[in-house]
């Protein structure tokens, strides 16, 4: 992520970003330390069955979906130690860009976006920029990422709120926490979504290669 320009970028649009699941879950550990006298935060993370250091990674690399299920496994312990409930706990996880509530039949509900557009797979995946292979995978099987979630999701015209949904059913969910999220739903919200010729998906990915945030496609393996 390149800093400087994010926040300009940011600024620019009048996007502000809410507090981040590392403030958050900081907050929440810090209060839990304090109303039960421990002498060091990280007496509340071994409680969470977490080390400074991976809340530390979390900070410094707040969009990743590597620690997705690991962030999960922390949410769950917060919810049992800070006493959240469901709806504060799925709140949490919305800042680190998941959702607690995912679906097991993701790829049932996913298929029903698919049914009716075969024959357009190969249209569909060019214009997401995924393999065919990925596309039949996600469709049968396979959770894809996040980015390529996405990808197929804006390439396949569908509205903020159905995308959200559908992110939720895999695990994800866009983040007004997170700065890449927060380029993406601004693209998809008011009118720019068809504003000029330009494949929104495309002006997207335009914005998140200048900020150095991974693209919204196959993940691309280097040879």
């Amino acid at each position: 992520m390149d800093c400087e320009k994010t926040k300009l970028w940011l600024n620019d649009h009048g996007v502000i970003l809410e507090e981040s699941f590392y403030t958050a879950l900081n907050n929440l550990a810090k209060s839990y330390k304090v109303s039960n006298d421990l002498r060091l935060l990280e007496e509340v993370y071994q409680k969470l069955g977490v080390n400074k250091q991976a809340v530390s990674w979390w900070k410094n690399h707040p969009y990743s979906t590597q620690a997705k299920e690991s962030k999960k496994q922390v949410i769950a312990s917060c919810a049992k130690v800070f006493g959240l409930n469901p709806e504060e706990a799925e709140l949490l996880a919305n800042k680190a860009g998941i959702s607690i509530f995912s679906d097991h039949d993701f790829c049932g509900y996913f298929r029903q976006y698919l049914d009716g557009r075969r024959g357009r797979y190969k249209s569909i995946c060019e214009a997401a920029n995924v393999s065919e292979r990925m596309l039949q995978y996600s469709r049968s099987q396979k959770r894809p990422s996040k980015e390529t979630l996405l990808a197929i999701a804006i390439s396949l015209g569908l509205g903020i709120d159905e995308i959200q949904s559908l992110l939720r059913k895999a695990g994800y969910a866009l983040s007004a926490s997170l700065p890449n999220d927060a380029v993406v739903c601004w693209f998809l919200s008011g009118d720019r979504k068809t504003d000029g010729s330009v494949p929104i998906l495309f002006r997207i990915n335009e914005v998140l290669f200048e900020l150095k945030f991974p693209l919204l496609m196959t993940r691309v393996k280097n040879s």
